[in-house]
């Protein structure tokens, strides 16, 4: 079985409609008039968050969305329809980032939040626009703008309230339907969980998630076992509640330190590529214990820490339990000591965070889960990760975004019979980056000498045809314009 909390998509939006050329004429009217309309928008792609979804699934077997396109502008001075916006739903806690850069764009927290994921180019513009004294009659329009496309990694974020970390079979499934009003699949065999569930709890009028994570094993932060690929929503449980089993003793005492361990190491390599700026501190706060992970000295992970005993019905020995909690005790208090990430941490406070339950018979639920509902009250933390949305990377200005590539290119363009051998030693290929004059390329009616006109018109009123000058570039020289847009090719124009 696949849990799907990852996937990538493809999003594209939509080409706006192309303006058209068209004269009107009537009775009674000896020339007519240009009336061709402008074409209309075309969809955006946008990512809208929702409590109703809590999975990815919707994404398992389509993964390119494409925004409808914006219809041609029409004669009679009509302008074309608007095409609808596509709107894909996510659940609340998603993690969106760009595939290509691996950036992190936003991260979906509240119900109802909306982020445009791809913007749908400027509409094209009609005949009846480019009207004035002298042209009483224009035989051009623009096109649409091309639409853009995106590729995006979905990741989900289960964030829950309290998360049940353990080994495999020590019971924490068991305890999941022992406080919800649930039944979850429970076996005597290892790795009975294969994919994090997430359950509700009502206790004292409190409302609470709890999520049960596949039973992790020495060596998990390096892949190892099932629990590997789902450390990371460990991360973003408000509480940690660490699980052993006392009927298998001596591997029990020592599993609450493995664990520890790779829940160190995970964070220490999933929040910074040099480990040493992070540092991990376990320390006292309000009576709880509390887990402290600094990245270049500033707070960015904040969790309590809980540990159950379970199956006590298994063992049913006070004696047993007594030199168990010691020993428990004493490997965790020489864990923190050993890594030298600890702070004042006493045997009271570390007796009063540690609880013995029996999931199967029930004894010491009601008040451990009083236990839990005094420490979430006390708990305010919030997102684990301080996320802030990156903004898209303009492109350099004209003036600093030029590039003489004439001896790669030249041979190309020979190959392809766009110059002459004879023509090319006597001009330059230019590389340029510049959005305004990538989009004015695109919209162009190219083969048409009145648009071709305005065209350079435009770049003089923009001075661009000045700044062009300033860096070298002669009449005849060609320039390949990049375009601002992923998925379309560059255009070549001669100066």
């Amino acid at each position: 079985m696949r849990f799907y909390d990852e996937v990538s998509i493809v999003v594209q939006s939509g080409k706006w409609g192309d303006g058209t050329v068209t004269g009107r004429r009537e009775a009674g009217v000896a020339f007519g008039w240009p009336s061709g309309g402008n074409g209309g928008n075309g969809g955006s792609v946008i990512l809208k968050a929702s409590r109703d979804e809590n999975t990815l699934q919707d994404f398992r077997f389509r993964s390119v969305f494409k925004a409808p396109l914006g219809n041609p502008g029409m004669s009679r001075d009509q302008y074309g329809a608007n095409a609808e916006n596509l709107v894909l739903t996510l659940p609340v806690g998603t993690l969106v980032r760009d595939k290509k850069t691996d950036e992190i764009l936003y991260a979906f927290s509240k119900d109802g939040e909306q982020r445009v994921a791809v913007q749908g180019g400027d509409w094209g513009v009609g005949n009846i626009h480019f009207k004035d004294a002298i042209h009483q009659y224009p035989t051009f329009c623009l096109l649409g703008e091309p639409g853009n496309k995106r590729e995006l990694v979905l990741e989900l974020q289960l964030l829950a309230d309290i998360a049940l970390i353990g080994t495999p079979s020590v019971g924490k499934t068991s305890i999941i339907n022992s406080i919800s009003n649930t039944k979850a699949k429970v076996a005597d065999y290892p790795f009975t969980t294969l994919v994090p569930n997430l359950w509700s709890v009502t206790v004292q009028k409190t409302n609470f998630n709890v999520i049960d994570i596949p039973g992790l094993i020495k060596g998990a932060a390096e892949g190892r076992g099932l629990g590997n690929a789902f450390l990371r929503h460990i991360l973003k449980a408000r509480v940690f509640c660490m699980v052993c089993d006392i009927s298998r003793y001596d591997n029990g005492i020592t599993e609450i330190p493995d664990l520890l361990e790779e829940i160190s190491t995970y964070a220490r390599t999933k929040l910074s590529k040099d480990e040493s700026t992070v540092e991990i501190q376990i320390r006292e706060d309000k009576g709880m214990l509390t887990l402290y992970i600094y990245e270049e000295g500033k707070i960015v992970i904040e969790k309590r820490m809980l540990f159950l005993i379970n199956k006590y019905d298994l063992v049913n020995d006070p004696d047993i339990l007594k030199e168990y909690q010691g020993q428990l005790r004493k490997q965790i208090l020489n864990f923190f000591k050993t890594h030298k990430i600890w702070t004042k941490i006493t045997k009271k406070l570390l007796v009063a965070n540690t609880f013995t339950i029996s999931a199967a018979t029930h004894q010491g639920i009601d008040e451990r889960l009083k236990k839990i509902v005094d420490v979430l009250k006390k708990t305010d933390v919030q997102e684990v990760y301080h996320i802030e949305n990156i903004p898209h990377k303009e492109h350099a200005h004209v003036s600093d975004s030029i590039k003489n590539i004439s001896e790669i290119e030249k041979p190309i363009l020979i190959a392809d019979n766009y110059i002459t051998a004879h023509d090319a030693e006597y001009v330059n290929v230019r590389e340029v980056y510049n959005d305004d004059l990538a989009k004015l390329v695109r919209q162009l009616q190219r083969g048409n000498d009145e648009g071709e006109a305005w065209f350079r018109k435009q770049l003089g009123q923009r001075g661009t045809l000045d700044e062009f000058e300033n860096r070298g570039i002669q009449k005849w020289d060609i320039l390949k314009v990049i375009p601002p847009y992923e998925g379309q090719q560059p255009r070549y124009i001669q100066y």
